[in-house]
């Protein structure tokens, strides 16, 4: 008797599951923004988190030696490497800026971020 009710059990729970759909999985590629300091790849490589990173120099970032290398956006401990619009996205932003501090609209592809636009990170008062 035991048997029969876990064999009923098994089969309820296996029909069941025929009718329930697996909720669709995150994009691993969808856009969305995040807000970090803005560091060429050079430099960058050598601050370990968000909070080095935004005493690096301003200064240094505009330089064409570490402008050729790419920029790359750090939000805590993590590095995201811009593509190639995003490079160029970066050297027009800091013709100007007057701050690292970033948000950045993109997506992720692998280890790097396509990007649609940068801008400066708005104040929080």
């Amino acid at each position: 008797m035991r048997t029969l009710k876990l064999l009923f059990a098994a089969a309820t729970v296996s029909g069941m599951a025929m009718f329930v759909q697996p909720a669709p999985a995150a994009d691993a590629g969808a856009g969305h923004a995040m807000t970090g300091v803005l560091i060429d790849n050079a430099c960058g490589a050598k601050q370990k988190d968000e909070a080095s990173a935004a005493k690096h120099p301003l200064a240094c970032a505009k330089k064409d030696a570490c402008a050729d290398s790419g920029y790359q956006l750090v939000v805590g401990d993590k590095h995201y490497k811009l593509d190639d619009k995003g490079n160029a996205e970066a050297k027009t932003y800091l013709a100007t800026a007057k701050s690292t501090k970033v948000t950045i609209d993109g997506s992720m592809d692998g280890d790097m971020m396509k990007v649609t636009s940068i801008k400066a990170a708005a104040d929080k008062k």
